[in-house]
């Protein structure tokens, strides 16, 4: 059996990390360094940092910051936003990051994974893909930090980015990320026979047996919590804790 894994997940704006509930509404929620020494020194797995404007604005993410967290903490880092060519990840790679993580400009240009895969190898290679349910019933990709739907399938887009070398996919519910309400388990039964690789669910986590629910009745390798964190009386040791009584195998820190 695959231990799972809980991945705090930070969203950056500016310098600043912040909290919204379906990708609006944002408060500021600390500072991305001391954030990250806080889980590190509890035990989480890993941190998933993600600029949620760079793309926007045509830039990345700050690599200052990364290689502050880096610096500071044992912890793989994972970070992101606004990669979009080979040079880009080049810079995150040199700040620290043991994985990048590509959203906007994969989907716009689903090749520059494959040549991120075949550069830096598929292990350090997540695509994140934001989805959420259209009034038809049907799950769509959304960009841009949720403000752009684009024109392609959720399942043949996940097939070819695992074809092209993707080493995971993390996918975040649009409809259920910030509310506090659990996580989307339909989305995962219609996605999950299509992830041959780990897959990171993110959006919804409100408690303990939210997370109990995804790893017992899905596949998924690994949980990726915000909110819950933030501005509720959590912390990983606790939710490790809990997790672990409920026979579920945890990744050793």
């Amino acid at each position: 059996m695959i231990s799972k894994r809980l991945i705090p997940l930070f969203l950056l704006k500016g310098r600043r990390l912040v909290k919204g509930k379906q990708f609006r509404d944002f408060v500021d929620v600390g500072d991305p360094l001391s954030q990250a020494m806080i889980y590190d020194a509890q035990g989480a797995d890993e941190i998933i940092i993600v600029d949620i404007e760079a793309s926007e604005k045509g830039r990345i993410i700050n690599t200052d910051i990364i290689n502050k967290m880096i610096n500071n903490c044992n912890l793989p880092i994972a970070g992101g936003g606004g990669i979009k060519s080979i040079e880009d990840a080049r810079r995150c790679f040199e700040s620290g990051v043991d994985k990048i993580i590509v959203n906007t400009h994969a989907v716009l240009d689903p090749v520059l994974v494959k040549g991120l895969a075949d550069e830096f190898g598929s292990q350090s290679v997540v695509v994140s893909l934001d989805v959420k349910k259209n009034n038809s019933g049907k799950y769509g990709v959304y960009v841009m930090a949720g403000k752009q739907m684009v024109d392609t399938e959720l399942q043949p887009m996940i097939e070819r980015f695992i074809e092209y070398g993707a080493g995971e996919i993390l996918i975040t519910s649009i409809d259920r990320e910030g509310t506090l309400q659990g996580f989307d388990y339909d989305l995962y039964r219609e996605i999950g026979n299509t992830v041959t690789v780990p897959l990171i669910f993110s959006g919804g986590a409100g408690c303990y047996d939210d997370m109990v629910k995804l790893f017992k009745e899905t596949d998924c390798d690994a949980c990726a919590i915000g909110k819950m964190l933030y501005l509720r009386d959590y912390d990983i040791v606790r939710i490790k804790s809990y997790l672990k009584w409920e026979k579920i195998l945890m990744r050793e820190s």
